[in-house]
């Protein structure tokens, strides 16, 4: 299902919703984010494998963002990871509110406003709310808003880890939010499916465009908080099929239309006086008709004041089909130093350094460096 076809499906509920609080005056409130975002790669080595793609980039380059092809050259550019977003809220009643949400950015070597969120919202009960729309995919723990840079002290979240095709679906979810035995627990099953066309994430690999879909998605995720401590499992399953010009190229058409994908993460978060630690590690399966991975990261900072520097460590390590054998790992350490300015902005400078061992005695190298101003308003 598209992103266009999901909100017109959402027009008979929202006109129905409007009609429902004609007789009340309709709340509206709006918040925004940003993120102007500069970074070069300083230092290659290695081989070049030809990803991404030399003929659209002046490679050597390093991918910042999979998901949204976010791709820097050896020159200074604002273009990869710099964008605004603003959301909108209208409350109807106090159990009923509609969402939305549109993204601007500039990645991919194309401009682009998106939708990212547009849903209806339904009180149950207190602690149950039902909503029906479009929204981020919750794959990990910063999914539901890796978007908004000012929320963690990264200047991005790390994409050995935080790197897919598909970033939002279009269907259902319950929501559970409660206390149980003096933990904070936030629970949500959900439902739908994602249809994309000319795919940020296929475009890295060649110019000809590509469509991706995933279908007959479910999932369910659990977090729990307590104090400074918090823990988060999610599990997502769905039927995945690519096209590239017209031609089904994912599964192979000899073995049917789709090709099932399992995604499972845990993560764990401790925010303890002064200290951050940061951990998320992930499972996904793709067999048969593609590979599977293995990713991990963990992170460890301290706040002096206004700063805080910190440290991070991800890795990726992609197998084939059956997880028998190892054929790649993908391995990044970050440094990075956030200073806030205000309650609303801060500003940040970040250092990675980045080697895809290819496991045959070659390896790709990359060092980048990057700054941020990421604000909220």
């Amino acid at each position: 299902m598209s992103k266009l076809r999901a909100v017109s499906l959402l027009g008979p509920t929202i006109a129905l919703a409007l009609a429902t609080s004609a007789a009340q005056a309709v709340d509206f409130s709006y918040s925004g984010f940003g993120n102007i975002t500069a970074g070069k790669v300083i230092s290659a080595g290695g081989i070049d494998i030809g990803y991404p793609d030399g003929t659209q980039w002046n490679c050597p380059c390093l991918i910042a963002d999979f998901s949204h092809g976010s791709v820097y050259e050896q020159k200074w550019s604002l273009a990869p990871e710099s964008r605004v977003g603003i959301q909108g809220n209208w409350t109807f009643t106090p159990d009923l509110s509609f969402t939305a949400q549109g993204v601007a950015r500039h990645a991919a070597q194309k401009a682009k406003a998106d939708l990212e969120w547009a849903y209806l919202s339904y009180n149950l009960t207190p602690q149950l709310t039902v909503q029906l729309g479009r929204k981020r995919l919750p794959l990990f723990f910063y999914s539901d808003y890796q978007d908004v840079s000012y929320a963690y002290s990264w200047v991005r979240v790390p994409p050995d880890v935080y790197g897919w095709a598909v970033v939002n679906y279009n269907g259902a979810n319950l929501t559970y939010r409660g206390d149980v035995a003096g933990w904070a627990v936030k629970s949500t099953a959900y439902a739908g499916s994602e249809h994309t066309k000319k795919n940020p994430i296929a475009k890295l690999e060649t110019a000809s465009p590509s469509d991706i879909n995933w279908d007959s998605m479910w999932g369910v995720d659990l977090e729990i908080n307590r104090d400074w401590f918090t823990a988060r499992l999610a599990l997502n399953k769905s039927k995945q099929q690519q096209f590239r010009d017209g031609v089904q190229t994912s599964p192979n058409p000899a073995n049917g239309t789709h090709s099932p994908q399992t995604f499972a993460a845990l993560s764990f978060v401790i925010d303890k006086d002064n200290w951050l630690l940061r951990s998320e590690i992930s499972y996904i399966d793709r067999s048969p008709a593609r590979g599977s991975y293995r990713g991990r990261m963990f992170g460890a900072g301290y706040r002096i004041d206004k700063f805080t520097p910190m440290i991070t460590v991800s890795q990726l390590k992609a197998y084939n089909s059956a997880f028998t054998t190892l054929a790649e790992k993908d391995a990044m350490t970050s440094l990075s130093l956030r200073y806030d300015l205000t309650d609303t902005s801060s500003i940040k400078a970040q250092y990675d350094r980045s080697r895809w061992d290819l496991l045959d005695g070659t390896d790709v190298r990359r060092k980048l460096v990057t700054v941020s101003y990421d604000f909220v308003f």
